[in-house]
């Protein structure tokens, strides 16, 4: 998402300028109550908290009946392929054509010829790009300026301005020379006259004047475009530099539907309120900065700069009933919708945004934690610190006991067989010798057959290492045999211990199907039954008296009490409709919201010849000998840097640009000096979150959602003391 965006006065201005009707209402007119939504979340959680009475008064705001999408900028020409449905082709409100194969290039009188520029770079950051093309036009005394660039998502740096080739070619000689290497030739049209597009249908060809070119599905099954569909129209625009500018334009919350599962995905994050909160945050952003691409003749762009966008490829069932489900919702502030920043994973605490975007200071993006204290208990059932999987075997049959026999082994698996249903045979384990033991397993569990057709001798010298000499081809079958399918493993030359004998009771009561073992994510405890959600449902059962639990921590499974959040993962282990056992798998990110994020942690090493390349990207000929921390947030984010260059020369790199400058995922690290003596010196960053970390968490809100929190929580949770209303097409208020 972008880090700096135009005032509501300004947004409303460009939005007249493109033709978007809003209505602004005196607060004097009874007309312009804010429509607070003051709904009760169905967890029961009150949703007063931050909200505006229903009688203050303040605008009333209509939404757009179309919203213009950039997909690509500065195209040579656009191809759209035959058969692709009934397409029209309109100019100036007549039709040009009906569409089979379609070629557009653009067509214009140069007024000013080419100009020729060097771009000096391609930049993520606005602010920094902007920076670096002040310091450059001051450094060489040439005009500089950003373009920004909607089809790769980049802030490009421009350099000069040249009529010639030769002249360009010099000017980048006198750029090298001044330390900044790098910079290529490109190439602009400085001022367009009288404009056409010219549009080929098969082998002819159509004039069509103007810079403006409709492309319309008539059977409503979108258009397609890279490879990808999309609702509403295509346009095609004929931008200031004489290339193409293709725009998709469709209603706002048919745009939201390509968005919404592109920032959050339901598949992954598959909570009804996270994806309302998201479909209301997205809603917000996109009215608060439509027009600011009003000059390239669209509103907003389709990359994480605005926000993703992907069309009809990616709508969701689920995203699109939480965007029903909000329709029109969005979020104000002191009678002004909001800027409603977001970002992936947040690390367990979201950012003040004058921090990361020092442009910026309003008092609802104020950095909040990302957790929320309380844990369910469920009570351990046997000694603690009993391995798995013997607590399991524990529920399953007979206690084995502290003496380790044949009889006792035997016995067990003997029951085990007895509850899978097999035919016990008239065989009877005669030692503990390894060899002895997988023939009985072999005997009880009719493996012989199994192992003799799934096993070829050619397998053997692969599969077993160093096997005893006194071991027949029919042994080493049936061991390879075992050790593949996972039901008995180890050094053959060994005695089997207690463990392996556990291990392979186990995995036996999983291949024979005695026990099933589920993974779910737990939503909660409700009167002794134990609810989580499995794969596609939900699913509660009973706590019974002999439950064994266990914690995963790192390498080890033991008995203990849980403590359980909403969204922790768990292994269930089910003896037909009775729930034996719980594996509740330990999130060491601890407790916050965002923790079952995969970003929520990281780490990245930069060598000082790579932060050396980085730098001088942003801040040529500086050169990189070491860094300082200079300021935190609240988040312990990192505000400012110094980068300590070449020659005494520094650098104070705030806000954003602290993460383009290193490259790494988000500005919530430490940073410690490596100086191994056989590698390249360099710098371990070590980090939580993913983003820019203001606003609302992602993660954070689909944990919230889980823990039963409704989409207003969510908000007014990341958003502080907004207030949610509902506009209309028409700019009533419902």
């Amino acid at each position: 998402m972008s880090s700096f965006r135009p005032k509501l006065r300004e947004a409303l201005l460009a939005l007249v300028m493109v033709g978007v009707l809003w209505v602004a209402v005196s607060p004097g007119d009874s007309g312009s109550l804010l429509a607070a939504d003051n709904g009760v979340a169905a967890s029961g959680r009150s949703q007063d908290a931050g909200t505006r009475p229903a009688a203050e008064k303040g605008l009333q705001l209509a939404t757009p009946s179309r919203l213009r999408v950039g997909l690509a900028t500065d195209l040579e020409e656009l191809s759209l392929p035959c058969c692709d449905g009934d397409l029209i082709a309109e100019s100036n409100g007549r039709v040009v054509a009906q569409v089979s194969s379609l070629r557009v290039e653009p067509g214009a009188e140069i007024k000013t010829p080419a100009v020729y520029r060097l771009q000096a770079a391609a930049l993520k950051d606005e602010s920094q790009a902007k920076g670096l093309a002040t310091q450059l036009g001051s450094r060489f005394g040439l005009p500089s300026d950003v373009v920004f660039d909607a089809g790769i998502d980049l802030y490009r740096v421009r350099v000069g301005r040249f009529s010639t080739r030769q002249e360009a070619e010099a000017g980048q000689r006198k750029l090298v020379a001044g330390g900044l290497s790098g910079a290529w030739i490109v190439s602009e049209q400085a001022e367009l006259g009288s404009a056409e597009l010219r549009v080929t249908l098969g082998k002819k060809l159509y004039h069509s004047p103007g810079r403006w070119l409709t492309v319309r599905s008539e059977s409503g099954n979108g258009i397609r475009f890279q490879n990808t569909r999309y609702r509403g129209d295509l346009l095609v625009y004929l931008n200031d530099r004489g290339l193409l500018n293709v725009i998709n334009e469709l209603p706002l919350e048919e745009y939201l539907r390509g968005v919404v599962p592109r920032e959050m995905g339901p598949g992954e994050y598959g909570q009804i309120e996270a994806l309302k909160a998201q479909s209301v945050a997205a809603r917000t952003y996109t009215l608060k900065n439509l027009g600011e691409f009003q000059a390239e003749g669209y509103d907003i762009c389709a990359t994480p700069r605005c926000q993703v966008y992907g069309g009809m490829s990616v709508e969701h069932p689920l995203s699109d009933r939480a965007i029903a489900e909000t329709s029109g919702e969005v979020l104000v502030w002191n009678q002004e919708l909001v800027e409603a920043l977001y970002s992936s994973t947040c690390g367990g605490h979201t950012e003040n945004v004058n921090v990361i975007f020092p442009q910026k200071d309003v008092p609802y993006l104020k950095g909040v934690t990302c957790l929320e204290a309380g844990v369910d208990r469920i009570p351990s059932r046997m000694p603690r610190g009993t391995e798995f999987p013997s607590g399991l075997l524990d529920q399953l049959m007979p206690p084995s006991g502290a003496t380790l026999s044949e009889q006792v082994v035997g016995a067990r698996l003997e029951h085990l067989a007895l509850l899978a249903g097999l035919p016990i045979p008239r065989d009877r384990l005669a030692s503990l010798e390894r060899r002895e033991v997988q023939r009985f397993i072999a005997s009880i569990f009719d493996l012989a057959l199994d192992a003799r057709l799934f096993v070829s001798p050619e397998d053997l010298p692969y599969l077993l290492d160093d096997p005893p000499a006194t071991w027949s081809e029919e042994d080493l079958q049936l061991a390879a045999y075992l050790m593949k399918s996972g039901l008995l493993a180890g050094d053959l030359n060994e005695p089997l211990t207690a463990a392996e004998i556990d291990e392979t009771l186990y995995r036996l009561a999983i291949y024979l199907r005695v026990v099933e073992k589920v993974e779910a994510r737990y939503l909660g405890l409700a009167g002794g039954q134990l609810q989580v959600r499995l794969t596609e449902e939900n699913a509660s059962y009973v706590v019974g008296d002999r439950l064994a639990t266990f914690r995963h921590v790192g390498a080890r499974t033991v008995s203990s009490s849980l403590a359980l959040l909403a969204g922790d993962w768990m292994e269930l282990f089910l003896h037909g409709d009775q729930l034996l056992a719980v594996v509740h798998q330990v999130e060491t990110a601890g407790a916050t919201y965002d923790r079952s994020s995969k970003r929520s942690s990281w780490t990245r090493f930069r060598s000082d010849a790579k932060l050396t390349e980085l730098v001088n990207d942003r801040y040529p000929g500086l050169g990189f000998q070491g860094l300082e921390i200079l300021e935190r947030g609240v988040s312990g984010r990192v505000g400012s840097m110094k980068v300590l260059g070449d020659g005494g020369r520094s650098e104070i790199v705030v806000g954003l640009a602290v993460r383009w400058t290193l490259d790494v995922p988000d500005t919530l690290f430490t940073a410690k000096r490596l100086t191994p003596p056989d590698r390249s010196p360099g710098w371990l960053f070590t980090g939580r979150g993913w983003g820019h970390g203001v606003g609302m968490c992602q993660v954070g809100a689909f944990g919230m959602a889980i823990r039963g929190h409704s989409y207003q929580d969510i908000l007014r949770h990341y958003y502080t003391g907004v207030d949610i209303v509902r506009t209309s097409p028409s700019g009533a208020v419902r």
